[in-house]
């Protein structure tokens, strides 16, 4: 491997992250968030006290742009990121799915 794709490969790093959350829409498949709606200090706290990246990512809860992205079948994501000199749209995400049978398919959203 040559310096600069050794260099561009130290600078991937994981980092598991603990406080992962889906969006607004994707909660409610987990559970009723009725009560939340209903409490103004908890819905802040829903959407001020949980991390959810819009970069790339594998596994965890999918950022969603325009709702829906879901997290069944969801493998990846992809951000619009400057070092990696990718944008979908206007800073959207793509979403890449595998399907138990094995087959792939991809979405994206963006604002």
């Amino acid at each position: 491997m040559n310096h600069a794709a050794r260099a561009q490969l130290d600078q991937l790093r994981q980092h598991l992250r603990n406080d992962n959350a889906p969006g607004w829409e994707g909660a409610w498949e987990i559970v009723c968030l009725a009560a939340v709606n209903d409490d103004a200090a908890a819905t802040d706290a829903f959407f001020d006290d949980f991390a959810r990246n819009t970069g790339t990512e594998v596994g965890g809860y999918p950022y969603e742009v325009q709702h829906g992205a879901g997290r069944h079948d969801v493998a990846f994501q992809v951000g619009s990121e400057e070092k990696a000199g990718w944008m979908w749209g206007d800073n959207g995400i793509g979403y890449f799915f595998r399907a138990p049978d094995g087959q792939w398919r991809w979405d994206c959203q963006f604002y």
